[in-house]
C-alpha cells in the first residue's frame, strides 16, 4: 500500500456530507498525538488563507483610494488587513462585529462591495492565486507545520468556475498554477467519496434538508450555470453531480481514495493512518466539564453533557479529550479548555462568533 509520510500540507476533498470534518479532526488529534505540530484550517475558518469568505479584496490603488476617501478609517483597516503581494484582504465579518462603531456603516456597505464573491471570473482567479501564493510563502518559513486544508480546492474554490459555465480546461489550467504554488510543500490529497453519487446526493438531503440544497439554488440562481439547469433543488444536484473524481483522477501529487459507503469508520482511519504513516495513538483520560457556560456578552451559551457540546445554534457536536482539561470538537478545529468555573475557547476560528479565540464562557 502506498504511503506518505513527508506532506506538510494535507488536502482534504469530497462532496459535501461525505465526511470531511470528521476526518479532517481525527487527522489533527492524530497527527498532535504522534508528535507532529499541526493545523486545521476549516473550510468556513476566519479569515481563510485560501478561499474567500465575507472577504473585501482591493487593489492597493483601489485600498489607497478607499482610504483616501475616508480618512477616519485608516487606523482600523491598518490593524486588520492583510496584505499581499499587490492586494489587500479584510475580513468582512470583523468588520461587521467589531469595527462599525469605528468606521461606520455606510462605510462598511462601501468596503463591502469589494466581496471577493460577487467579482467576475478573471478577477477572482487573480486574486485566488495570489492569496495560494501567500499562503505557501507563509508556510514555507514554517517547516515544522502540518497544515491540513478541508474543502478548498475541489469545492468552493471550483464553484466559482462551475457557476460561471467554465470549462473543465479551464478549471484545469487554474489548479495546475495553484499546484505549482503549493508543490514546496509537498502536499498530498486524501478524497472521500460514494461509489454512488446519488448516495451522497440523498445523504445530504437527508441530513440538511430540501430546503438547504434549494436555499443554494436560491442564491445563485442568477449565475450563468443555472440558466440552462432546472430550478430548485434539482439544479443544485447537478451541480454536484459534474466534477469532483474528474478532478482527483488528474491530480499529480500523492492521493488516497476512500470509498465510504459502508460506513465503516474505523476501518476508514485505519487506512488513513497508514497512508500518513502514523500510529493509532489513544485519547488520554479527562473529566468532561458538565454544565452550562454562558457569556454575556454575546449573550450565548454552551451545554456539555459528558462528551456531547451543544452550542449557541443548537448544533450537537461531540468532545475528544485533548489532554486532561482540554477538549477537540469533533468537526470543527476549535477546543474547548477547562478552568473548573470557566470554558475558553481555543483552536482555529470559523465563521460564528462564539468560536473567536480566547472567548470564555462561565459556569452558571
Amino acid at each position: 500500500m502506498e504511503t506518505c509520510s513527508s506532506s506538510r500540507l494535507i488536502l482534504v476533498e469530497g462532496l459535501p456530507s461525505t465526511g470531511k470534518s470528521t476526518t479532517s479532526g481525527i487527522l489533527l488529534a492524530q497527527l498532535e498525538r504522534n508528535g507532529l505540530k499541526a493545523k486545521w484550517i476549516h473550510e468556513v475558518a476566519r479569515p481563510h488563507p485560501v478561499l474567500f469568505f465575507y472577504e473585501a479584496g482591493l487593489s492597493e490603488a483601489e485600498y489607497a483610494h478607499f482610504v483616501r476617501l475616508h480618512p477616519h478609517v485608516k487606523d482600523y483597516l491598518e490593524r486588520i488587513r492583510i496584505k499581499r503581494k499587490t492586494t489587500v484582504g479584510i475580513d468582512l465579518l470583523e468588520v461587521e462585529w467589531n469595527g462599525l462603531e469605528e468606521i461606520g456603516q455606510k462605510e462598511y456597505e462601501e468596503l463591502s462591495k469589494y466581496n471577493v464573491w460577487n467579482f467576475s471570473l478573471e478577477r477572482y482567479i487573480e486574486l485566488a492565486l495570489e492569496k495560494w501564493q501567500h499562503f505557501a510563502d507563509i508556510q514555507a518559513r514554517r517547516p515544522d507545520e502540518i497544515i491540513l486544508l478541508d474543502s478548498s480546492i475541489f469545492q468552493f474554490q471550483i464553484y466559482s468556475f462551475l457557476l460561471a459555465n467554465a470549462t473543465f480546461t479551464q478549471i484545469r489550467h487554474f489548479l495546475k498554477a495553484v499546484f505549482q504554488r503549493i508543490e514546496a510543500l509537498q502536499p498530498t490529497l486524501l478524497y472521500l467519496y460514494r461509489d454512488n453519487v446519488e448516495d451522497t446526493i440523498g445523504f445530504l438531503e437527508k441530513v440538511r434538508g430540501s430546503a438547504f440544497l434549494h436555499s443554494i439554488w436560491l442564491r445563485d440562481r442568477h449565475r450563468p450555470y443555472y440558466q440552462t439547469r432546472p430550478a430548485g433543488a434539482e439544479g443544485y444536484k447537478d451541480f454536484l453531480r459534474s466534477w469532483a473524481m474528474k478532478l482527483f483522477e488528474w491530480t499529480p501529487f500523492p492521493k488516497k481514495a476512500i470509498d465510504i459507503t459502508d460506513g465503516d469508520w474505523k476501518g476508514y482511519t485505519d487506512e488513513m493512518l497508514t497512508f500518513f504513516n502514523l500510529d493509532d495513538v489513544e485519547s488520554p483520560e479527562a473529566t468532561f466539564p458538565n454544565g452550562t457556560y454562558r457569556n454575556d456578552k454575546l449573550q450565548q451559551q454552551l451545554l456539555v453533557r459528558d462528551n456531547i457540546l451543544l452550542t449557541p445554534h443548537g448544533a450537537h457536536k461531540k468532545l475528544l479529550p485533548k489532554s486532561e482539561h482540554e477538549f477537540y470538537i469533533s468537526d470543527i478545529p476549535v477546543t474547548l479548555g477547562w478552568t473548573g468555573d470557566s470554558i475558553i475557547i481555543g483552536g482555529e476560528p470559523i465563521c460564528e462568533r462564539w468560536t473567536t479565540w480566547g472567548t470564555v464562557f462561565d459556569k452558571i
